[in-house]
């Protein structure tokens, strides 16, 4: 999932508050159990008084203080019992899930030892202790306590699967949008529910319906026009053909032959513009990529002037593309210098020189199409660089520009 998703960023934000709530819970219950402690300890305090000091209402007073006198002798609850809390005066057990507390007598102070030790024991007053036991009686348990955190941690939860649920159709919808980039426009996401969400699926899925329309309309209208200039275009190379052998045949049959090619890549130019290319890679020698840039041209090596081992350089392209690429950027050459073009291949660039006037600054950008106060109709493709940048960024390269000293530079950065 990704760092930035709404869904992601929700998920880390309702558990970091999930668990919030319930450290904020048990906070709370140490505190309300530190409280009923003190509370308990109180109330064992009096029970103790009233135990030591009995009147007549004795048992109506304890049971106010919801104590009474355990059953359970001291020493049981001593030896069995588990110690909660020990106190200078006494000490509080837990026996079977219930409180209880038994007071220890008070230490000896130094006047009761000279005492004893100072006349005869039977000659001193009786020293009277009570040591019982007294029982707590109100209630111990927690449950309650613990079952309206769980119930408010069900509701959190189930709330968090609705949210999730209602937020699920986002990334559906994500994942239609990049099929749809990839060129599936034959898509339909289900709609479930009146919200936004499902508003916005419906309308994506009349986009797509419009759009598929549309594409389909434009291949219609494409391949009426693909045909009805390759009729003219046939039909004059068969008439070319059966004229008699002479230098006049020759030009029209190359004539031909080029308008064939050029009507050939406007239509892969128009797939690839749409984004129906797609990519086909392998690895080639350069100067193979030369050579059929150079038939494409009809123009031989010759009439460029070749530094660097291009026979060296292996690139990962496809083939028809990027040769497409480099025919246009030579032919710019051709066109706008009276010199013969200067190649330089280098491991991690290919560089075309060219004389001649500074290429303006509002066409170095190279990113918009049918820009012809560089290139015209007449004399060229009229996309020539927006379409030699878009085939060499869709391959991961990159066209760059510089002019020094009266020299063109078109550099393709292969690295």
């Amino acid at each position: 999932m990704n760092k930035h998703s709404i869904l992601r960023l929700i998920t880390l934000f309702f558990f970091f508050i999930f668990a919030l709530i319930n450290v904020l819970f048990w906070v709370a219950y140490q505190y309300f159990l530190t409280q009923y402690q003190e509370e308990q300890l109180r109330r064992f305090m009096l029970a103790e008084r009233l135990v030591h000091h009995r009147s007549g209402n004795f048992d109506h007073e304890l049971k106010q203080l919801l104590i009474r006198v355990s059953s359970h002798s001291p020493n049981l609850l001593l030896s069995e019992g588990e110690t909660v809390r020990i106190l200078p005066f006494g000490k509080m057990i837990d026996y079977q899930h219930k409180h209880y507390f038994i007071a220890t007598p008070p230490p000896k102070m130094p006047f009761d030892r000279f005492r004893e030790h100072s006349f005869e024991p039977h000659l001193l007053p009786p020293r009277e202790f009570f040591s019982v036991a007294i029982e707590d009686l109100a209630p111990q348990s927690t449950v309650p306590f613990w079952s309206i955190v769980v119930i408010i941690d069900l509701l959190i939860l189930l709330f968090f699967a609705y949210l999730v649920r209602k937020l699920l159709p986002l990334q559906r919808l994500k994942n239609a949008i990049v099929h749809f980039k990839e060129g599936d426009t034959h898509l339909k996401m289900p709609i479930n529910g009146e919200d936004e969400i499902a508003q916005i699926t419906q309308e994506f899925n009349l986009v797509l319906e419009k759009i598929a329309s549309m594409k389909e309309a434009r291949s219609l209208f494409l391949r009426n026009i693909l045909h009805e200039l390759k009729t003219p275009i046939m039909k004059g190379s068969l008439s070319a053909d059966c004229i008699d052998a002479s230098e006049d045949k020759e030009r029209l049959k190359r004539i031909f032959n080029r308008m064939d090619y050029l009507l050939n890549e406007f239509s892969k130019m128009e797939k690839f513009s749409s984004g129906e290319w797609y990519l086909n890679t392998q690895e080639y020698r350069f100067v193979d990529i030369l050579d059929h840039t150079c038939d494409i041209l009809l123009c031989d090596k010759k009439d460029i002037t070749l530094k660097g081992e291009e026979s060296a350089l292996i690139i990962k392209v496809d083939f028809e593309l990027f040769a497409i690429a480099l025919k246009n950027l030579l032919d710019n050459a051709f066109k706008y210098s009276n010199t013969k073009p200067t190649l330089l291949i280098l491991g991690h660039s290919i560089e075309i020189y060219s004389l001649g006037d500074p290429l303006p600054d509002e066409n170095r950008t190279f990113t918009k199409p049918f820009n012809r106060t560089y290139e015209s109709s007449l004399n060229g493709l009229g996309l020539g660089l927006y379409i030699t940048n878009a085939i060499l960024k869709k391959h991961g390269y990159k066209l760059e520009y510089h002019y020094a000293a009266g020299m063109n530079c078109f550099r393709i950065r292969l690295h």
